[in-house]
């Protein structure tokens, strides 16, 4: 594995177990990559969590202007252009939850869900979750969308005149267990 991954699934790992221990009163803290899987592990005393890290993108071409400038790679586009995107990227998740749902990882192991929103604000995911289905049969503990999300864009222009450079909006939902029941499938 690349070091451009290794470092994707570890900020991935840790924004989810930040948000987890939060709502949980843990003290949850890297422990290391296991040799198989599932990607991370993370122990609170004698207790520990497994994360299991999957990304999802808006398209193909969404996810090779990522990874292949992550890379360094000299045939990285420079540009990016979609269709369709944000139903693309819900389409994206879904395919993604069914595929890692299919797989076992092992017991008290978490499925970070990680996309790459670089048009879509936090609040217009909050509408798309609900098109999100997580599959019925699965044996993760709990299955989560993280992402760091732009600023709305007359807040970024506030904030950019008043001298910052605002940072992107990190967030974090619980797709299982659901809260809500809507969004099992």
């Amino acid at each position: 594995m690349d070091s451009a991954q290794e470092k994707h699934e570890r900020r991935v790992g840790e924004q989810l177990i930040e948000w987890y221990n939060q709502r949980h009163g843990t003290s949850f803290r890297f422990d290391g990559r296991p040799s198989d899987v599932p990607d991370l592990k993370y122990r609170d005393g004698v207790h520990w969590l497994g994360v299991e890290v999957v990304s999802a993108y808006y398209d193909p071409d969404d996810a090779k202007f990522h990874w292949l400038a992550k890379r360094q790679r000299p045939d990285a586009p420079d540009e990016w252009e979609g269709v369709n995107f944000e139903q693309s990227l819900v389409e994206n998740i879904n395919s993604a939850l069914a595929a890692k749902c299919r797989k076992l990882y092992g017991a008290n192991c978490l499925l970070a869900v990680y996309v790459f929103p670089d048009l879509t604000h936090a609040e217009e995911m909050e509408t798309l979750i609900k098109g999100v289905r997580v599959p019925a049969t699965h044996r993760f503990a709990g299955i989560y969308l993280c992402g760091e999300f732009p600023l709305p864009l007359d807040l970024h222009i506030s904030r950019v005149l008043e001298g910052e450079r605002p940072p992107p909006e990190q967030r974090v939902w619980q797709l299982y267990p659901s809260l809500t029941g809507r969004n099992e499938a």
